[in-house]
């Protein structure tokens, strides 16, 4: 063998090897990040967690306490005297089963546990610590009738919604006349708790499943799951008219049917009181025996029948159509349905769901088609007009004192004119003239001017709030309220005012503001302590021709419409040019417009169906001739992270996405590194080690870190709708505080969460997750907690951009809407977490926007998100379960960044020759650097943060190394395998290459 044939012997020997090894190392690497993450965990420091822990369950308490609402209490029967209330009857099933939060990734989970739905503490557990006997016998009686509910072990995750969703509640002829007599002679005191929890991948149905292994009581189609029972209302009856205090206690994760507490005479009292937490039932027991005065206000609509919702008709699974020739379309085309009980189910159908409602969502339903007459005729037990349909407003709840406003404060006087770029300030006397000291909430909403036929407008819009510090009897606080002018414009898609504008338009006309107590009832102002104004409505004007907004007033870039048949995406997400003939609720005619039903099914348009996947004659399609090859892997001496911290230019990258030395540091990035990054998302941003960023690793869930999955997690917080009723941006941002300094010392560096979905239809599966019916509070709690959690040096994906309100067949769903209710509606909560909170993270969702998945959607991603809010942090799709649909290389193309490709990380980009594109990677560099800012930035706001400012303490431990014994094993793996391969090659391709060399030195000879 000559020394040249050795050479090339070698070399390939060498190449070889190196490739085995590489392969070897990455999928025992990512084998050793997934035991690392669901088993061993990290070292953590015992001392910090512990001090979180003590700070956040603190926390966690106060949140309940705020957030419990009192909706109804008769006679004062809240609160309970603690001298004399010392034992009481606790009635209701659910009291046995106590609901912390919803079921799935949002879920929170049991210390000393990874299994979720179950509370350390209940309602009877936090009374036990109070001081306060309840009725074993009762209890027991409950417990012996079924000690479980139905699915709760696997979750909505892993059932049927007929199996999840089942009620339990005996009926009363189980009880014995001994047991009834015993608890009267017991107490004369009784608390009825009701319960209802929903979840991930299932809606809540639009019927009663019942029954349990000792009772088979039959299904009810007259009442939804939200509904009371017939087993329940029996028990409320009996109770009601059998004890002298009865407080009901709604311990669910949706909005329920309360008609119940006016229709049975002796239900004193009702407190919601949400998801509570793992432990805040603590909360709940202060309300009730008078510890915290109630101070927490409804963050939804809650109606006397479900069907006056706008949105009823089309929501739940009784709510979506089906396409009637999608046959062998995804996921019509043998796709498993992975979010049921049966997971080897097949979708037999292209499913869609239409938000026929347009902008009347909730309380914007109610309140404007109050203000159009739509309710006159009603005249029902409840009563007329709005008060026969609406028990209980949005932003109601009650007090135990009472509290006067005035307006000691007004920037722009009654009457006046207001300029296109002004603010509106109000300053608001808030004194407590009641008896004991309590919290208040001012609400302020804007009525715009209305032209029948014109732009969809809602009536009443919450426009700004405050919650005042605890105020004694007698003492008051003055609190500021304050908006834009441009916050009461609305989206003009369709130019249906025809003045040749399309987008933002405030138009010319009156505009009133209105200092209300909920969105139905002005505040009773009977004197003021300023000359200003001395009626809680006050009126503004806007001249002809009004003012349009075409450019976004936070970023400075371009507004325009994104989603119609010239949108990026080509086809309009209103249906109007693929054939939908959908009709959308309008003003101008609710009476013909209100969806009473579904619209019949219908097929899909030849356009849609050109967009069911992303393909690779797509991909190449979207690349452009013109984009240059960027540089990878330059040796330009830079590090963003070194010696176990952010380095100092690093934090001036963190400060500033336009910095000069952006362009050096993606210079250093390798094509490898950056496809490892984008492709291999779940719970991680992977390592980029030209740079120096480590791994880092992101968790679930909105309400507590580290609830799904992992192997460490923190305090598990009550609900967000529960946190979204305190209406407390103080105690929003607290626990933003708390669950990061809890997910770095729990060493996790990004957070899946907050949640920002809109509560489109109480039976929405994951409203628990989310915060309101309405926009703007949820985008303005969210964005509190952002800074709370950025301060802790914690980056946050917001979930799930978007239009995600749906849990049923939510895989591929096609959702149409027109592109106003999509801005005013489900885009707001997200503009105002990323431009007023911060956010530098977005997680998109599974559905679709019109025919485009939303996480690979152009109009949304790079059209809105980016160049039109200027967004520059991460962009992470949610779980891949079918990477067809979920498409890598499509979400990267859209301005996506990283993949979810599963925990498995077997993702790979599927259009091998489109990918050798500069498109491709001019994406690739700009993911890296979407990927190191939401990171930096992040970093750089910890490092500026002073937490002498803020009353909450929390400390981060110091960073765990991982659980090490194991380690070293599978590093022993990889070596081992290694060698092997080493010897394969030894044994099998050497003595090949010499014998061969050898043949050819004797011929040569």
């Amino acid at each position: 063998m000559n020394k040249v044939g050795k050479i090339f012997a070698f070399v390939g020997i060498g190449l070889l090897v190196g490739i085995t090894a590489t392969a070897n190392v990455l999928s025992l690497g990512m084998f050793r990040d997934a035991l690392q993450d669901f088993v061993f965990g990290y070292q953590v420091d015992d001392s910090a967690a512990s001090q979180n822990r003590e700070s956040g369950e603190a926390l966690a308490k106060q949140i309940e306490e705020e957030g419990v609402v009192m909706v109804k209490n008769e006679n004062n029967v809240i609160p309970f005297d603690k001298d004399v209330e010392t034992q009481i009857n606790v009635f209701g099933w659910s009291s046995t089963i106590w609901i912390p939060g919803g079921s799935g990734s949002g879920r929170v989970v049991k210390a000393n546990s990874n299994s979720g739905l179950y509370a350390n503490t209940g309602f009877l557990e936090a009374l036990h610590k109070y001081g306060i006997e309840t009725n074993e016998e009762l209890t027991n009686f409950y417990k012996s009738y079924a000690n479980s509910r139905p699915g709760y072990e696997n979750g909505t995750l892993n059932t049927y919604d007929y199996q999840f969703h089942r009620l339990i509640e005996p009926e009363m002829g189980r009880y014995s006349d001994e047991l009834l007599d015993n608890a009267l002679n017991y107490s004369d005191t009784a608390v009825v708790v009701l319960g209802r929890v929903s979840g991930e991948s299932s809606d809540a149905p639009l019927v009663q499943y019942k029954g349990s292994n000792v009772s088979s009581q039959p299904n009810d189609t007259e009442r939804t799951y939200l509904d009371a029972s017939l087993e329940e209302l029996a028990l409320l009856d009996y109770v009601a008219s059998n004890y002298d205090k009865v407080v009901v206690v709604i311990n669910s994760t949706n909005t329920m049917n309360l008609s119940f507490l006016d229709d049975i005479e002796g239900l004193s009292g009702c407190l919601v009181v949400g998801g509570t937490g793992v432990n805040a039932a603590t909360g709940v027991v202060s309300v009730l025996y008078g510890d915290a005065n109630p101070s927490g206000k409804l963050a939804d609509t809650y109606p006397y029948d479900f069907k006056t919702n706008a949105s009823y008709a089309n929501s739940g699974s009784e709510g979506i159509g089906s396409y009637t020739n999608s046959s062998g379309l995804y996921p019509a085309d043998g796709t498993t349905n992975g979010n049921v009980g049966n997971n080897s189910q097949r979708y037999d159908a292209v499913s869609y769901l239409d938000y026929v409602e347009n902008i009347y969502v909730g309380y914007k339903w109610f309140e404007t088609a109050d203000a159009e007459g739509y309710w006159d005729d009603v005249d029902n037990d409840y009563g007329k007009g709005y008060d026969g349909v609406v028990q209980y407003p949005f932003g109601f709840g009650l007090s135990n004192t009472s509290f006067s406003w005035d307006i000691v404060g007004l920037n722009h006087a009654h009457n006046s004119n207001l300029a296109k770029n002004d603010e509106i300030k109000v300053t608001v006397r808030v004194t407590n003239t009641g008896e004991i000291a309590g919290k208040d909430v001012v609400e302020l909403y804007y009525t715009p001017k209305y032209n029948k036929g014109g732009i969809e407008k809602s009536a009443i819009n919450l426009a700004a709030f405050a919650k005042t510090a605890l105020l004694e009897p007698g003492l008051f606080e003055d609190v500021e309220l304050t908006f834009n002018v441009e916050d009461m414009a609305s989206y003009d898609y369709n130019d249906a005012n025809g003045n040749g504008i399309y987008g933002y338009e405030l138009e010319a006309g009156d505009y009133e503001i209105k200092l209300m107590t909920d969105s139905h009832h002005l505040k009773e102002m009977s004197r003021s302590t300023a000359t200003v104004h001395e009626n809680p409505v006050i009126t503004y004007k806007v001249n002809n021709p009004g003012y349009y907004y075409d450019v976004d007033s936070v970023s400075g870039l371009d507004v325009y419409n994104k989603f119609d048949t010239d949108g990026y995406d080509g086809v309009a997400i209103d249906g109007s040019d693929s054939d939908s003939n959908i009709e959308y609720m309008s003003r101008a005619d609710f009476d013909s417009t209100f969806p009473e039903a579904k619209a019949a099914a219908r097929a899909m348009s030849n356009n849609v169906k050109a967009l069911n996947l992303y393909t690779a004659q797509m991909a190449t399609a979207d690349n452009d001739d013109s984009d240059e090859n960027p540089t990878f892997g330059a040796n330009n001496g830079l590090k963003v992270y070194e010696n176990g911290k952010v380095t100092d230019l690093g934090l001036e990258l963190g400060a500033d996405p336009e910095h000069a030395q952006w362009d050096s540091i993606l210079d250093q990035l390798t094509e490898a590194e950056l496809r490892n990054l984008t492709l291999h998302g779940y719970i991680q941003t992977a390592a980029l080690a030209s740079v120096g960023k480590e791994r880092h690793r992101a968790v679930d869930g909105p309400n507590q870190i580290g609830s799904f999955n992992v192997a460490t997690f923190g305090t598990g917080f009550p609900n967000a709708t529960l946190v979204a009723q305190t209406w407390s941006t103080k105690l929003a941002y607290d626990m933003g505080l708390a669950l990061g300094a809890e997910a770095r010392t729990l060493n996790y560096e990004g957070w899946y969460g907050p949640g920002i979905n809109i509560h489109r239809s109480p039976f929405g599966g994951r409203n628990y997750e989310y915060f309101s019916e309405d926009a703007y509070l949820t985008g303005i709690m969210a964005s509190q907690e952002i800074k709370g959690a950025k301060n802790q040096g914690v980056y946050c994906f917001l979930k799930h951009l978007v239009c995600y309100e749906q849990e049923s067949m939510r895989d591929g769903i096609y959702v149409w809407l027109t592109e106003q209710s999509l801005r005013e509606i489900y885009l707001k909560p997200f503009k105002l977490a990323i431009q007023v909170g911060g956010a530098n993270g977005i997680m998109t969702s599974y559905n679709r926007i019109g025919a485009v998945w939303a996480g690979g959607s152009k109009a949304l991603i790079t059209g809105v998100v980016r160049e039109e809010w200027d967004f520059q942090g991460m962009v992470l799709t949610d779980y891949a379960d079918h990477h067809k649909f979920m498409n890598g290389d499509q979400q990267l193309r859209a301005g996506g960044d990283i993949w979810m490709d599963g925990f498995n990380n077997n993702g790979q980009y599927q259009f091998g020759s489109a990918n050798n594109s500069n498109t491709f990677r001019q994406h690739l560099r700009a993911a890296g650097k979407h990927v190191l800012y939401g990171w930096l930035n992040a970093a750089y706001t910890q490092s500026i943060y002073d937490p002498s400012q803020d009353e909450i303490q929390v400390v981060i431990g110091k960073k765990g190394a991982p659980v090490d014994w194991w380690v070293g094993a599978l590093y022993g793996v990889d070596v081992a395998v290694g060698v092997i391969a080493l010897g394969l090659v030894a044994l099998i391709i050497v003595p090949g290459l010499i014998k061969k060399n050898k043949k050819s030195e004797e011929s040569a000879e």
